[in-house]
């Protein structure tokens, strides 16, 4: 049996949120576990809000960083509220540069990606 490289938990729905809790290394052997389990958080959310917490997770590859900017889409799509938390270092400034995490120097420059894409949405509804 090969190394387990990532580790996903989803708690229970509580006061309207589900959490996702990523642990290890989501490379791209894990976009696809992943995948799955955003989208069964999605299934149970019903509206709710989707916390993905990213506080134990060494690296990310660019496959699994898809995977999240899809699941922020179909949470504006779908009215869910959802939010990449926690994440730390390389995890973190990979996470900045697509607008998943707010920049840490965000008051220096323009808008998260996430804010332009609301307000596109905004003006097409």
């Amino acid at each position: 049996m090969g190394e387990v490289r990532c580790v996903i938990h989803r708690s229970g729905k509580a006061e309207s949120t589900v959490f996702l809790h990523l642990r290890g290394c989501f490379d791209r052997r894990s976009g696809t576990e992943l995948r799955r389990e955003l989208r069964q958080a999605f299934d149970r959310a019903r509206g709710a809000r989707i916390i993905v917490d990213m506080a134990d997770v060494d690296l990310i590859g660019s496959e699994c960083i898809e995977v999240l900017l899809v699941g922020y889409t179909r949470a504006l799509r779908s009215g869910h509220g959802y939010q990449v938390v926690n994440a730390e270092g390389h995890v973190r400034q990979a996470l900045e540069a697509t607008g998943l995490c707010p920049r840490s120097d965000e008051h220096l420059y323009a808008p998260a990606a996430g804010d332009a894409i609301e307000a596109a949405l905004a003006e097409v509804g």
